[in-house]
């Protein structure tokens, strides 16, 4: 969905369409792996992910280990500190694999 056309809203319209004060943010990450991993080893590795870094940071993740959205839970915007938070933590535990992780963008609407 793309970002809805820029005209008058009250603050009510803004909030309950997440634009404005109201724009919510989070990012993207991407992981090549060199090699193939178990199912079982990736889902240690997401519980590992999910216990050492989304929850205790208050975040939520849609996706699985190879690629996913991060954004704040239960409500706000992902911060540039969890970001680089998620970012080093990747790297550091799945060695030989190229990591990648977007800006922070809005969580609710596509740019493009």
């Amino acid at each position: 969905m793309s970002l809805p056309p820029n005209k008058q809203r009250s603050q009510r319209q803004r909030k309950k369409m997440h634009i404005g004060e109201f724009q919510e943010l989070g990012f993207e990450y991407v992981i090549e792996f060199k090699e193939k991993l178990s199912p079982d080893a990736q889902e240690a590795l997401m519980d590992q992910f999910l216990t050492e870094v989304v929850v205790p940071r208050s975040l939520m993740l849609g996706g699985w280990l190879n690629e996913g959205f991060v954004t704040a839970y239960p409500r706000g915007s992902a911060t540039e500190e969890d970001r680089k938070a998620v970012e080093q933590w990747l790297k550091e535990k799945i060695k030989g694999a190229s990591v990648q992780v977007s800006e922070l963008k809005d969580a609710w609407y596509v740019q493009g």
